[in-house]
């Protein structure tokens, strides 16, 4: 049987002990360092902001980006918990800093829009909706993600 070796003239069976030795080291280092890392970063949620008339004439008075949106996690006891502003048109990243593990329910707003209220549960740096939550027309939430299409306020 003869020996193959890569273009480069070393043999294949040194190639695949290189990587095979490279991926241990690495993959012992996301072990070791794996969870260290994680327990320094805050969680992170995925909001989607949508706006129901973002394609009219009159939606163009809020800019590109349409008007800024607050979000509010509320604890229980009706006091806010955590508050985080200026969520834009499309995807936001909301970091979870500071929230006790627990129900909460998350208030979400702009203005001359209606309010959205989501009831969900924040474990550690995960947010997860309530097992029993039903959503309002134009809401959404699962693992780490929340969702809200905007309807205009009719005043």
């Amino acid at each position: 049987m003869k020996n193959e070796t890569t273009p480069s003239g070393v043999p294949g069976k040194y190639v695949i002990t290189g990587l095979l030795v490279l991926t241990s080291i690495v993959g012992a280092l996301f072990i070791y360092l794996g969870p260290k890392a994680t327990q320094k970063t805050p969680g992170i949620v995925h909001v989607g902001i949508r706006y129901e008339n973002e394609q009219s004439l009159a939606f163009l008075k809020y800019g590109k980006k349409g008007p800024d949106a607050t979000i509010e996690f509320i604890a229980p006891d009706t006091s806010i918990a955590y508050t985080f502003e200026s969520l834009k048109l499309g995807r936001n990243l909301v970091p979870l800093e500071g929230l006790e593990n627990g129900p909460y329910t998350v208030r979400i707003s702009a203005a001359d829009f209606q309010t959205a209220e989501i009831p969900v549960i924040v474990e550690g740096r995960m947010l997860n909706p309530t097992k029993d939550a039903e959503f309002a027309a134009g809401t959404y939430a699962d693992y780490n993600m929340i969702g809200v299409r905007f309807k205009p306020n009719t005043d």
